[in-house]
């Protein structure tokens, strides 16, 4: 390793040297607001006195080389202020005149290699999605493209027109401007270009988990097998998925393979550790995660080859039910690539799954338990699978879950598609629930996006309606309002509003949604005739969202029964209980007092990531848990580098337990079995 400060204008002007932006870096991405900023600390240099020149940053590269002698310098971090000082000089360049003596040393020395290859004629070499724009504008002096690039060279050329120094004082400070480089050698494992981007990333550059992985992939790369890598497979993940959504693919990925769920913001430790642990080869992992990829996309495009299965895919998104995504990619994978199960049974249990949703959302049942369900259900379904077939594996998982995870039965389900406020419910439930219903009859798709929820029975009751409902109208109101057996669908709801309901038949019969025009076959619209509705739309329900056949005596627990699994967040009180075992993804461990359940706890989240764990001790809601400091508490025990305060009840201990859970957003994989 080589490092050492130097003016930027001397490290750019280095002949037959090339700079080039490696494909798994970012594209080239600063706005206005990095621009102004970097251009107002270099006109500083020229009004303020004394000011003898400003430091722009680090620049760190690998130095390697091209044919004929020449140098090439690969950026592993400082693109987006290399990038922009070379906007900056052809703005110059082009402000002062081509005919102007420094213009034409600034071409000379920092736009143009000479007597070297064409490949390598460019003194800046940008990432692909960048280079033609670059190329354009310093080849061949066009800049109308939608680019950054082209965008902020203009925005330059404003600024150089606009500023009270001259282009001239504005270069001239430029040549003032000094970096800390740090060369790093290729090849030598301790000066590791990946542990040191790491290191400047952590420092507070804003790059997300996907930056990160496609780093970690590619950087430590030749750099043809990067371009080879880069343009295979990552490129089209990205160009599939759009970066943004990268990050939610690799999480639902990991969980899928490892049954554990990372942490959001920890996607790319966890991705580390996967690939090290199975010591996979960055060629392996692309390839993994590019077939994968391909069902990810249908997933958000809610899209597929098959109508029936275009039609899940599409609930799945109107349920806004993204938990199922790591189970989902198993059986597509098993379906379009291995052919290891049939059309039928595929379509058998994308059913039961969004049986086991829709049931769950009618009955309003907490989601936090999804994760757990759909992250354990791969490994689960494969053990059952090999005795039953998918099908039936997949219908006992689902059924034999307990408590907060329950598959609802029927007369749960029926009280609450019947009884339950279903209009108040988020994600849209009642369109949801009413539209399936009504293409179940013919088929044919609603238009989610255009249709409306009407209430019958209006939600502001006039005399009319009053009397129309009869005596206790106020209640019926108030109890069925918002009910199912009061609700259809229709694409004129303005027009409706409060009117009588005499005059709203007139306008359901004309209506070519068919769970709307039967309405009008009602006399008039009361209490009897709301739940008489209501009983016709729920068997029309039950035939959609079935139930398996029941193996299993389901019903939500009351209390802390010894012989069920309890998850570490739901509302119990345990105070006066004994923990037995503690259940971490499919680890289990013997406990017998809640000090012990703590301290394993804490040993498994070490374990796991060493460096996220020792510093739980700087998060504010567990300072009263963990320490540096021993002194900090009045019984404090070493745990793997923390101090932790053992000295607290049963119930602070599950509930800080909960708090870390969800912190790691593992809160699903905790369980814990209690007696009384």
């Amino acid at each position: 390793m080589d490092a050492g400060t130097i003016l930027l204008l001397e490290f750019l002007n280095k002949q037959k040297t090339v700079f080039r932006v490696p494909v798994y870096q970012r594209n080239y991405e600063w706005v206005e607001e990095q621009v102004n900023q970097y251009f107002y600390d270099i006109e500083r240099i020229v009004t303020e006195d004394g000011y003898k020149g400003h430091f722009l940053g680090t620049v760190v590269f690998v130095k390697s080389s091209f044919p004929g002698m020449g140098t090439d310098l690969i950026i592993i971090d400082g693109q987006q202020r290399i990038t922009t000082t070379f906007l900056l000089l052809k703005a110059i360049h082009d402000t002062l005149g081509k005919e102007h003596l420094d213009a034409s040393d600034i071409r000379n020395m920092y736009f143009e290699n000479r007597n070297v290859d064409t490949a390598y004629s460019s003194k800046l070499i940008p990432v692909q999605e960048d280079r033609d724009a670059y190329n354009e504008l310093m080849i061949h002096d066009t800049s109308d493209r939608n680019s950054k690039i082209h965008k902020n060279y203009k925005h330059l050329m404003y600024l150089l027109q606009h500023s009270n120094s001259s282009t001239k004082e504005i270069y001239e400070a430029l040549m003032k401007v000094k970096v800390v480089y740090i060369e790093l050698e290729q090849g030598r494992k301790d000066e590791n270009p990946q542990v040191i981007f790491e290191s400047l990333n952590s420092t507070g550059l804003a790059l997300t988990q996907s930056d990160l992985i496609r780093n970690y992939l590619l950087m430590n790369q030749p750099p043809h097998s990067q371009e080879m890598m880069y343009k295979n497979y990552w490129l089209p993940i990205e160009k599939q998925l759009t970066n943004a959504k990268i990050s939610d693919f690799i999480r639902d990925f990991l969980t899928m393979k490892t049954g554990i769920i990372p942490n959001k913001g920890r996607v790319y430790q966890q991705f580390k550790i996967y690939v090290t642990n199975n010591q996979f080869e960055s060629i392996e992992i692309l390839e993994q995660l590019f077939k994968y990829a391909k069902f990810y996309k249908l997933f958000l495009r809610q899209d597929a080859p098959e109508k029936e299965v275009a039609y899940y895919l599409r609930t799945f998104n109107q349920m806004q039910s993204t938990v199922a995504f790591p189970y989902l990619l198993q059986i597509f994978d098993m379906y379009y690539n291995e052919k290891s199960i049939l059309q039928d049974e595929f379509i058998n249990v994308l059913n039961i799954i969004t049986s086991y949703l829709i049931r769950r959302l009618v009955c309003n049942l907490p989601t936090n338990a999804l994760n757990k369900v759909f992250a354990s259900m791969g490994k689960e379904v494969i053990k059952r699978q090999e005795v039953t077939g998918i099908v039936a594996a997949v219908e006992d998982y689902l059924m034999s879950r307990k408590g907060s995870a329950t598959f609802p039965r029927n007369e749960k389900f029926k009280d609450n598609f019947i009884n339950g406020d279903i209009y108040q419910r988020k994600s849209r439930l009642a369109v949801i629930l009413l539209s399936n219903i009504e293409s179940s009859g013919h088929k044919e798709l609603v238009d989610m996006e255009t249709i409306t929820i009407e209430h019958i029975m209006p939600q502001s009751l006039s005399p009319t309606w009053k009397s129309e409902l009869g005596k206790g109208s106020n209640e019926v109101h108030i109890i069925l309002k918002d009910t199912i057996g009061n609700l259809t669908l229709t694409n004129y709801n303005s027009e409706l509003s409060n009117r009588e309901f005499n005059t709203k038949k007139s306008f359901y019969k004309q209506s070519n949604i068919k769970i709307t025009r039967d309405i009008a076959k009602f006399v008039n619209w009361n209490k009897d005739n709301i739940l008489k509705r209501a009983e016709d739309l729920f068997k029309a329900a039950l035939l959609i969202w079935s139930l398996p056949e029941d193996r299993y005596n389901n019903s939500i627990l009351d209390g802390v029964d010894e012989d069920i699994f309890f998850n570490i967040i739901d509302p119990i009180i345990v105070t006066g209980k004994k923990p037995t075992l503690l259940k971490i993804e499919e680890q289990s461990f013997k406990t017998e007092t809640w000090k012990s359940v703590l301290l394993i706890f804490l040993k498994y989240l070490a374990d796991q990531d060493l460096e996220g764990y020792l510093d739980l001790a700087k998060q504010r809601q567990f300072q009263k848990l963990l320490s540096y400091n021993q002194s900090f508490f009045r019984k404090g025990e070493n745990m793997e580098g923390l101090y932790v305060e053992t000295n607290i009840d049963a119930q602070t201990i599950f509930n800080y337990i909960g708090l870390l859970a969800e912190y790691y957003n593992i809160e699903d994989l905790i369980e814990i079995k209690i007696m009384n």
